[in-house]
């Protein structure tokens, strides 16, 4: 290296201007373009929910929310810098091991269930309390294990509480989750 080469120091936006200069843009490396058609979600229905809470009688307490996140942890980036002349880059096949997170609450935010976790993995080492982990082929939430996982919990929550067995659990419209 040359005495110039170690005394460089990049300024804000320096690589951007190099980019551009030189040609170079972030080409995508693979992906499917997923859309979803708009006219067959029904909207959510407020009325109907506010409906259901008055007749059930349920306070802050019982109403829950939970929404499942996915990690894909061994899935490698699907974007790369080209030249302006590349028009594709060459990819893997995406490897899509992933881990799916559950995590769920009251509105009151008093009883936070603990963070629930699907995996391929039978037994991994690197979950342990507070988290609770399950083992599925797919590591996806199904109703079963949301049944099983959520329910008990609420019942308990429920009891010290000192409130009715009954809740409601607010989850988004994946074909998974009970319709009940």
């Amino acid at each position: 290296m040359t005495e110039s080469d170690e005394s460089f120091v990049a300024s804000k936006g320096w690589l951007d201007r190099f980019k551009h200069c030189h040609g170079i843009r972030c080409l995508k490396i693979i992906g499917e373009k997923l859309s979803s058609n708009e006219s067959t979600i029904e909207p959510v229905r407020i009325e109907l929910l506010l409906r259901v809470i008055d007749e059930k009688n349920l306070s802050s307490e019982q109403f829950y929310n939970a929404d499942e996140s996915e990690l894909f942890w061994r899935m490698l980036p699907d974007k790369i810098l080209a030249d302006l002349n590349e028009k594709v880059a060459p990819g893997r096949k995406v490897i899509k091991a992933k881990i799916t997170f559950m995590p769920c609450a009251n509105v009151t935010g008093k009883h936070k269930l603990p963070l629930f976790a699907v995996g391929t993995a039978k037994k991994p080492r690197a979950f342990e309390s507070p988290v609770c982990y399950r083992e599925q082929k797919n590591a996806s939430v199904t109703r079963n294990r949301i049944i099983t996982e959520f329910f008990p919990a609420v019942r308990q929550h429920m009891k010290s509480v000192d409130l009715p067995q009954q809740a409601l659990l607010m989850l988004d419209n994946c074909s998974g989750h009970p319709f009940a």
